[in-house]
């Protein structure tokens, strides 16, 4: 078994903290630090604009804009069972950075030239898969299910071979 050497890494990183939070997606990157206030109203109900949820975290934003941070977010997770405690919170700051640069300079990132896609499979194929996430939405709606978890695997093929650093 091999394992990572300090020499590898490109660009030091930072470890988070227990009161940080790291989101990254295609649209919008952010960490956070501290937190100002925890959240744990329900979720249940959490679409009614005039809801206890939406109302207590008006409040929980004013709260924090009042105390001087400028634009507040709320960051963290709400359960699967929305009657359960929210787990969220309102941190002190945060910080946007950009995804590509990130991932550049993550662990194992080298400037690479795209490799030539030679095929693309995927496992199911997209209609099919549309049509799995439909009926398991419309199963979410009756008493006889809680979750649904659906992935599909995309197979594809490079003229080259691919290094995976492993």
């Amino acid at each position: 078994m091999e394992t990572s050497l300090a020499e590898d890494v490109k660009k030091p990183t930072r470890t988070l903290s227990p009161d940080s939070f790291f989101f990254m997606s295609p649209y919008r990157s952010f960490t956070t630090s501290g937190c100002f206030r925890r959240f744990s109203q329900p979720a249940v109900g959490g679409d009614a604009l005039n809801g206890e949820f939406q109302q207590q975290m008006a409040a929980a934003f004013a709260e924090a804009r009042a105390a001087g941070i400028r634009k507040p977010v709320m960051v963290g997770a709400i359960p699967f069972d929305t009657c359960q405690p929210s787990e969220l919170y309102i941190p002190e700051r945060w910080e946007a950075f950009s995804r590509p640069e990130k991932q550049r300079s993550a662990r194992y990132a080298a400037p690479l030239e795209a490799m030539e896609v030679m095929e693309r499979r995927e496992i199911p194929e997209q209609d099919a898969f549309l049509a799995m996430v439909e009926r398991a939405a419309a199963l979410t709606a009756t008493p006889e299910v809680d979750k649904v978890v659906l992935s599909r695997l995309i197979d594809i093929t490079t003229r080259d071979r691919v290094d995976s650093g492993a």
